[in-house]
């Protein structure tokens, strides 16, 4: 009989088909779920008695080891140089969701990990509202560090909302 089951392993990342290298400590997925409570009533003061069930966000966040086209893209997904936040292209008032792109994990083959799960495919990923995206230019290592939030889209049926999808 085994003591439990532990898996492991280094999951490799794409930000809108651009990888986004090595990262210091793999990817962290948060979930946080959203409700109405039901902790106010005459019978029975402060008392959490229930909760209404009203959606969730999802985020995932790393820091990416290199500093390339792919982590620079999710760190900054606005303009096409670092920087640039209006253009033509991207005006005031521009609906995120338009802005959003793919975001793919793989896990590593031959690791506890290969099918725990094997991938993890978030189809509208966008740079985190009110994240304060930082870049340090200095002789130490150029880390970029990137939390984006992941908006839901409808899978198959229709009716069914998604953050991401998994194999």
């Amino acid at each position: 009989m085994a003591i439990g089951t532990f898996i492991s392993g280094r999951y490799t990342g794409s930000y809108n088909s651009g990888d986004v290298g090595i990262t210091r400590q793999g990817y962290d997925l948060e979930v946080v779920p959203k409700q109405e409570m039901i902790d106010e009533s005459d019978a029975y003061g402060l008392t959490t008695l229930d909760w209404i069930i009203r959606g969730a966000d999802a985020f995932l966040q790393w820091i990416s080891r290199e500093y390339k086209a792919g982590s620079l893209a999710a760190f900054w997904p606005y303009g096409l140089t670092l920087g640039t936040l209006i253009t033509a292209a991207v005006p005031v008032g521009e609906q995120a969701r338009n802005l959003a792109k793919a975001m793919v994990l793989n896990a590593v083959a031959n690791t506890p990990a290969a099918a725990a799960p094997a991938s993890l495919t978030a189809s509208k990923v966008l740079l985190a509202p009110n994240y304060n995206a930082r870049l340090l230019f200095d002789s130490r290592l150029r880390e970029v560090p990137v939390r984006v939030q992941l908006l839901p889209y409808e899978s198959s049926p229709s009716t069914t909302l998604i953050f991401f999808s998994t194999t």
